[in-house]
């Protein structure tokens, strides 16, 4: 098991209701709504999903599966993009040991700080709106340099596959981890 991040572009708000099982269906005809992207605005980060209304669903104009790694293996991977942005060491309860993502876990980074919003973000389920990846592209693209030094095996394909989704969400779209 792990993480996939998918990236909508252009979404446009579907009129649907749900049938009792919570799937989407076409009001008038009662026929399931097939190909539709469902938002999970994650309460534990509010914010990341501006732009988009939870729980609605929307059709998009392109889709595409941008990331995939194990839990563990994203951790890594969100350690050094906190690293790169400069977060200090600070105590993870979570892993027992100092991490410069836990500076933003526990309030030490905050809010607006270079990749803040995908740092302190869930790594199993959730969604970024496009006004949250407009902000992190703007991140990606300030430090992409840097990014291309780290010599962390596979950290800047992610770092480029990421900002890949990003892009797609930024434009009326979403970034999708699940």
């Amino acid at each position: 098991m792990g993480l996939d991040i998918y990236a909508y572009r252009k979404l446009t708000k579907l009129d649907v209701l749900f049938d009792s099982d919570g799937g989407p269906v076409d009001p008038t005809t009662r026929e399931p709504v097939e190909d539709c992207y469902r938002v999970y605005a994650n309460p534990d980060f509010p914010s990341r999903a501006d732009g988009l209304e939870d729980r609605a669903c929307y059709s998009y104009a392109d889709a595409e599966h941008v990331f995939s790694r194990s839990y563990g293996g994203y951790n890594l991977w969100r350690e050094t993009l906190a690293k790169l942005a400069g977060y200090p060491l600070d105590y993870s309860k979570t892993f027992g040991e100092p991490s410069h993502a836990a500076a933003a876990w526990n309030g030490k980074v905050r809010a607006g700080a270079p990749f803040w919003e995908l740092v302190n973000f869930a790594d199993n389920e959730g969604t970024i709106g496009p006004v949250v990846a407009a902000k992190l592209l703007r991140d990606f693209a300030d430090f992409d340099e840097m990014a291309k030094a780290v010599i962390e095996d596979g950290f800047y394909d992610g770092y480029c596959d990421i900002r890949k989704g990003l892009e797609f969400a930024a434009d009326g779209g979403a970034l999708d981890f699940s």
